[in-house]
C-alpha cells in the first residue's frame, strides 16, 4: 500500500526504490536489508541506521544534478502508523540533512509549477489529537517543504493549489457523508479532524472567508466558537 502511494505521489518523476535493494548515488553504495540502511564508499562503511518500516527513494531536491536519498519511515502504535521523513545528502559526503515528523499523515512529494521546485508534503502532528477511528484515514493540514540551502524550509506561504486541491476532496467526502447519514452533531463529532483540517488548509491558502464558511457549513454542534478556538491554537 505504501509503495503504491509513493509511486502515485511521484507521478512522472517515477523515482522509487523498495526495501531489500541496493543502488548507487554518486560514489555511495546504498543498501537496504529489510529495515537496515548501510552506506559504503569504496567498500568502507560510512553510515548505518536501523528504521522500523522504511520506504526509500532518490530525488534531486536542489537541482544540483545529484540525488538526495529520502526515507519515509513509519512506526506502529496502538494500531496506527506514525511517519517520519528523512533526507540524506549524497554530494561529497553522506549524512542526514534533515528529518520531519509527519504524524499520522504519510509524506509525499510533487513537482510544483507554482514555485518551480519539488515540494515535500507532511502532516501537522498537533492535529493528530483530533483523530477519530470512524474515518479510518487520518486527516491533517498540509505542511509543504522545499529544499533551500541544504535544508528543508516551509513554503506554505508560497503555495495555493495543494491546499485547495486537498480541500476539494475533503469537502466532497463530507458532503457524501452528511448526505448519507444526516446533518447532526453526532456525525459532526466523527468528522472533527477533517473539518479542522479543511479550515486550516484554507487559512494556509490565505482564504479566510472560505475557512469561516467551511466551519458554518460542516460543523453542526453547538460549541462552534470553542471548536474554532481550539483549531487556531493548533495552527
Amino acid at each position: 500500500m505504501k509503495y503504491l502511494f509513493l509511486l502515485l505521489a511521484l507521478g512522472a518523476l517515477n523515482i522509487l526504490n523498495a526495501q531489500d535493494t541496493t543502488f548507487s548515488v554518486e560514489n555511495f553504495n546504498i543498501k537496504f536489508e529489510s529495515s537496515k540502511l548501510t552506506v559504503t564508499d569504496n567498500d568502507e562503511k560510512v553510515y548505518q541506521r536501523d528504521f522500523s518500516d522504511p520506504i526509500s527513494f532518490t530525488l534531486d531536491l536542489d537541482s544540483d544534478g545529484v540525488d538526495e536519498l529520502l526515507v519515509s519511515d513509519s512506526e506502529e502504535k496502538d494500531g496506527l502508523s506514525y511517519y517520519t521523513l528523512y533526507v540524506f545528502n549524497c554530494t561529497g559526503s553522506f549524512f542526514l540533512t534533515d528529518s520531519i515528523y509527519s504524524g499520522l499523515k504519510e509524506p509525499y512529494v510533487f513537482d510544483s509549477d507554482e514555485i518551480n521546485n519539488i515540494v515535500i508534503v507532511t502532516g501537522s502532528p498537533d492535529f493528530d489529537s483530533l483523530y477519530v477511528p470512524e474515518l479510518e484515514v487520518a486527516y491533517s493540514p498540509l505542511i509543504c517543504w522545499s529544499f533551500v540551502d541544504t535544508s528543508l524550509a516551509i513554503v506554505n506561504d508560497q503555495l495555493y493549489d495543494p491546499f485547495i486541491d486537498e480541500n476539494n476532496k475533503n469537502i466532497e467526502l463530507m458532503d457524501a457523508i452528511y448526505k448519507e447519514k444526516g446533518k447532526d452533531c453526532k456525525i459532526t463529532e466523527s468528522l472533527k479532524q477533517i473539518i479542522a483540517t479543511t479550515y486550516a488548509n484554507y487559512i494556509y491558502a490565505d482564504e479566510k472567508a472560505l475557512a469561516e464558511r467551511a466551519l458554518v457549513q460542516y460543523y453542526y454542534c453547538e460549541d462552534l466558537k470553542q471548536f474554532k478556538e481550539n483549531i487556531e491554537k493548533l495552527l
